[in-house]
């Protein structure tokens, strides 16, 4: 009998941790393969200055960035907290998107509300990258099918997918 409940509270802290309509793919994990190093924890501020290139991993602070669209930057410690947890983040240059690009993708942030984080990042040195854990992809803002693939594909393949 203690199996058995013991079965019944491992299941339900699984479900409960994975939230219902968690989706993940099989098909091959899109974008250029990014070495990132421990996923450990640290102190809030102490990453220093963000790369050209936004981070697909490794250190970050202990809150997630949490989804949706956003019309200031977030700090990269917080994003990557997010990626840890199979979130997609579409990270644009605002001095290189047109004001179209920019509807696009948020038409697009919308419609995967769930899985995807849109944010500036001045200092990224082109228009557009997508960033799952461990890959990072540059794109257009206007390649939708593109970017529909890779959300679909990268979200959820992460050290601790599903949480929200």
């Amino acid at each position: 009998m203690g199996a058995i409940a013991l079965a019944v509270i491992v299941t339900g802290f699984l479900l409960l941790r994975q939230p219902l309509g968690f989706a993940q793919s099989d098909r091959p994990l899109l974008g250029d393969f990014v070495e990132s190093g421990a996923a450990d924890h640290v102190e809030d501020g102490t990453l220093g200055a963000p790369a050209t290139l936004p981070p697909a991993g490794g250190p970050h602070y202990t809150t997630p960035a949490r989804t949706g669209v956003f019309e200031s930057p977030l700090d990269d410690g917080y994003l990557v907290h997010a990626l840890e947890h199979g979130i997609v983040w579409l990270a644009y240059s605002p001095d290189l998107l047109d004001t179209q690009g920019l509807e696009t993708l948020k038409a697009l942030a919308a419609e995967y509300s769930r899985d995807v984080i849109l944010s500036p990042r001045t200092v990224n040195d082109v228009a557009l990258y997508a960033v799952s854990w461990g890959r990072r992809l540059q794109a257009t803002p206007g390649d939708v099918d593109l970017l529909r693939t890779f959300i679909e594909t990268n979200r959820n393949r992460s050290p601790e997918p599903g949480i929200r």
